[in-house]
């Protein structure tokens, strides 16, 4: 995507603290505005809670089974991050000297432990993890842009279908998504450890975005309105087709503002190659996703799940209930397509009959992933957790329509990470 610089005006000096690993500090003109009411979530069964026990206690995260074994989750769930704030790059804030976040080695994988269950509690089931797995070249690097891990699992969870990683398609700026977490429903960190889920959130910003020197937004990371509070991290940003393209990084420390998604499209070799050696080396059929759609070279209203499935002059997009191929060019719209609201592409005529479903669509993801015979779901060992603090999702307000440059102004350097930790 295209790097941005902003010269938005800043009130940098008062602010000593930033954006934390799912959580970034407001400018010091927006007060901290929690979202109380949480939905709780009983859709997205696939999105499971984490527990860490070990380093400075015992905390929680959010994560995404893509397979019987595979979860897909944020980096800094599974690896000390060194102080309270995260900081792109070495910035002086309130005349204190920061330097750029690094990543650090994971913990071990015995303290994980992962469940579907819709309550992170006492006596609930879940399996621990056997294998922590980061990105090659990832290690003592800049932590902005990085935040991404999985954990393969001690054994396979087959009582829901895994979540279709979105891995051939960048996020688009305006498209609208749903968060699903265990973290808190507030700013001050309270309610936290249900799975809940907000629907009708925006992408306000994709790409790297820097102001006065200082690195808001890396390459690989996007922007959202709001949403996430303490605990969510890692967890998914869901597309319409239920698919993560988006995966919890950090926000606004005291308030469920602002937050920071990886980007799960930046990663997608590396997903596809560790699901596929998991699957083989716990024995079980990968999943259809791990083979790239192959290229093609669609026209328009072809049915595609990726760009290189069109011809040259079209993108892939959504137009409908669908995604097809399309042009970005609303003078070139063909008859019966109609220029979007957003004036980024052509779209069905809503005043026509509507298309046929794509039959390329992502196929529900019970009937593509065989799961293995080698353990099952009953023998999942069971252990008992606390309830922890983390990033949780919130609802109850609606998206206010304010522009991402707003969004971004309202940033600093540092942000919050939103895992949630009881000592």
């Amino acid at each position: 995507m295209t790097s941005a610089t902003f010269r938005a005006p800043l009130l940098l000096g008062p602010l000593a603290a930033g954006l934390v690993a799912c959580a970034v500090d407001a400018a010091p003109e927006r007060a901290a505005q929690p979202i109380y009411g949480g939905v709780d979530d009983t859709t997205h069964l696939n999105v499971v809670g984490i527990t860490i026990v070990g380093g400075r206690g015992l905390a929680t995260c959010t994560g995404s089974l893509l397979a019987p074994t595979l979860v897909l989750t944020a980096r800094h769930c599974v690896s000390p991050v060194v102080g309270e704030g995260i900081v792109c790059s070495n910035a002086t804030i309130g005349g204190v000297a920061r330097t750029t976040t690094l990543t650090e080695a994971p913990y071990p994988a015995s303290s994980f432990y992962v469940t579907t269950e819709p309550v992170i509690g006492p006596g609930g089931r879940s399996v621990r993890a056997m294998e922590v797995i980061t990105p090659p070249g990832s290690l003592g690097v800049a932590f902005c842009g990085r935040d991404i891990a999985l954990l393969r699992l001690s054994a396979p969870i087959t009582a829901v279908a895994p979540i279709r990683p979105r891995l051939d398609l960048a996020p688009e700026r305006n498209e609208v998504f749903t968060a699903s977490g265990y973290g808190s429903t507030s700013g001050a960190g309270t309610g936290s450890g249900t799975r809940r889920m907000r629907s009708g959130l925006n992408v306000e910003f994709v790409g790297r975005a820097v102001t006065r020197g200082f690195t808001l937004l890396e390459e690989r990371e996007w922007l959202a309105d709001t949403g996430t509070c303490r605990g969510d991290s890692g967890g998914p940003a869901l597309d319409r087709f239920g698919e993560v393209f988006g995966l919890l990084s950090r926000g606004a420390a005291n308030s469920c503002d602002s937050p920071i998604y990886t980007r799960v499209d930046q990663y997608a070799d590396w997903i596809r190659a560790q699901a596929a050696r998991v699957a083989a080396l716990d024995r079980y059929a990968a999943p259809a996703w791990v083979t790239p759609p192959a290229a093609r070279g669609g026209e328009v209203g072809d049915g595609c799940a990726a760009d290189t499935q069109c011809n040259s002059e079209y993108v892939c997009r959504v137009t409908g209930d669908a995604r097809e191929c399309t042009t970005t060019d609303c003078e070139a719209c063909p008859e019966g397509w109609v220029c979007a609201t957003d004036m980024s592409r052509c779209v069905h005529d809503p005043r026509l009959r509507p298309p046929p479903a794509d039959a390329s669509a992502p196929p529900d993801a019970a009937s593509e992933d065989a799961t293995a015979d080698t353990a099952t779901d009953a023998a999942r060992p069971t252990v008992t957790t606390m309830p922890a603090t983390g990033c949780g999702v919130a609802a109850g307000r609606a998206h206010e329509g304010r522009g991402w440059a707003l969004a971004l102004a309202a940033l600093v350097a540092l942000s919050a990470r939103r895992r949630r930790v009881r000592g």
